[in-house]
């Protein structure tokens, strides 16, 4: 499967530098093999803010059960300051579903 992770900046935070944002979030997940993947946007009923401004992302690409449920967990148990994650699923052939 492959996880996208959608980091939405929360009041007052913004780190419009991807390179020092990469250095921050690289850091946070250090444990997880991450790949760059830019900014998107996302649709409102996914956001916890009202904020247009794209997000930054990153994917995990041929992510085990084990890998998606054990990020899940991790992010509940340490925050990121500052963002909200949002992480998507797709598995082949399948469309792609919020999972966190």
């Amino acid at each position: 499967m492959q996880l996208r992770l959608c980091f939405e900046n929360k009041a007052g935070v913004s780190i419009d530098d991807e390179h020092v944002f990469q250095h921050y979030a690289e850091n946070y997940l250090s444990g997880f093999q991450l790949e760059w993947a830019g900014s998107v946007s996302i649709g409102h009923r996914d956001r916890k803010t009202r904020s247009m401004q794209p997000l930054w992302q990153y994917m995990i690409r041929d992510a085990s059960l084990a890998c998606r449920d054990y990020l899940c967990e991790y992010l509940q148990r340490n925050p990121m300051c500052g963002y909200f994650v949002h992480v998507y699923e797709k598995e082949r052939g399948v469309n792609e579903s919020k999972i966190y």
